[in-house]
């Protein structure tokens, strides 16, 4: 059997006929351009933001609640670890962030005001007279209110009398 010549593609006037030959390299032509876009907008997005040293989005800081309501615990007197004969008394509000929040916290006085005496009788003279050490007891008395007695409300420590003698 043999084959039958292929009959001619009758011609339309004004388009002219494109080989089959052609037609086969197009294909591959188009894929290898998208390609190389596609290549072209990755290395943009990820490596000029480096090279150029574009800083990266910041990310914003956790915004702290705003206190709306306090709640005093009173004084609490302690003895200082290793001194003969000194004593802390110190008066401590907590900053809550709405009015019954406060109610919560006066529900667990007695466990806030042994964390506290805890706390404040096993700190150093030296923590306790400069500034940067009672900030730093601030916000580890706050941390152990958060994990130990889960009172997550409470989002701030004020300490409204400080008196070492």
């Amino acid at each position: 059997m043999s084959k039958a010549p292929a009959a001619p593609v009758p011609a339309v006037e004004g388009v002219e006929a494109v080989p089959a030959k052609k037609r086969g390299m197009l294909v591959p032509l188009v894929i290898g351009i998208v390609v190389l876009g596609a290549l072209g907008a990755g290395a943009w997005l990820f490596v000029v933001p480096k090279v150029f040293g574009a800083a990266p989005a910041k990310v914003a800081a956790p915004v702290e609640p705003e206190v709306k309501a306090t709640v005093s615990l009173g004084a609490v007197v302690v003895n200082l670890k290793g001194e003969a004969r000194r004593y802390l008394r110190v008066g401590v509000t907590l900053g809550v962030p709405a009015h019954p929040d406060g109610k919560e916290i006066e529900e667990h006085k007695s466990q806030l005001l042994d964390l506290l005496i805890s706390a404040f009788s096993s700190a150093e003279l030296e923590t306790l007279t400069s500034e940067e050490g009672k900030a730093e007891l601030k916000e580890e008395l706050l941390q152990r209110m958060h994990e130990e007695l889960h009172l997550k409300k409470i989002v701030r420590v004020y300490f409204t009398e400080f008196v070492i003698q």
